[in-house]
């Protein structure tokens, strides 16, 4: 009994790293949905950037 009455709360930092890195995955997850290639490198590099041709494969 007296072990029980001198345990205390503390911080789990094992709890807190999970929560972190899901936090983080669910952000990261979120930005790749909503977030197109062309927005990205057009953004970047300031033009427009190719990034497939159609034209030449159906030849």
């Amino acid at each position: 009994m007296s072990r029980k009455q001198k345990k205390k709360k503390r911080f789990r930092l094992d709890i807190a790293i999970i929560i972190g890195l899901l936090i983080m995955l669910i952000s990261f997850g979120t930005y790749m949905v909503h977030t197109s290639l062309e927005d990205v490198l057009e953004a970047e590099y300031g033009q427009p950037i190719v990034t497939h041709d159609y034209g030449s494969s159906q030849e």
